[in-house]
């Protein structure tokens, strides 16, 4: 299902996948504050909090499979109290070096 660079750190090879959830959402700054605690730390998110309604939010996602990523990405949305419309992936790959706490 989707495609990533593999990268390596303490606890194995780690794939990052990018991929793109469309969603809607209500007005208010609060959406945009729910999304960041829910976990989407690791998305730009595209959204008018003035006036709601629809958003996008690109994601660059640790996972071992593309699926587990825009799963949990769907279910942290969902927590937020956003409706998660689409998704899109496959945008290419986010991992061009390692991570600071990579091991050798």
């Amino acid at each position: 299902m989707g495609s990533g660079t593999t990268c390596r750190r303490e606890t194995g090879p780690v794939t990052v996948y990018s991929f793109e959830l469309h969603f809607t959402a209500p007005s208010g700054e609060a959406v945009i504050d729910a999304l960041y605690e829910a976990g989407w730390g690791d998305a730009v998110v595209s959204f008018d909090p003035i006036v709601g309604g629809p958003g996008i939010a690109t994601f660059d996602r640790e996972a071992r499979w593309a699926a587990e990523a825009i799963a949990s990405a769907i279910a942290q949305g969902r927590s937020a109290g956003v409706e998660v419309t689409g998704v899109r992936e496959d945008l290419g790959s986010a991992c061009t070096t390692r991570r600071p706490d990579a091991g050798p």
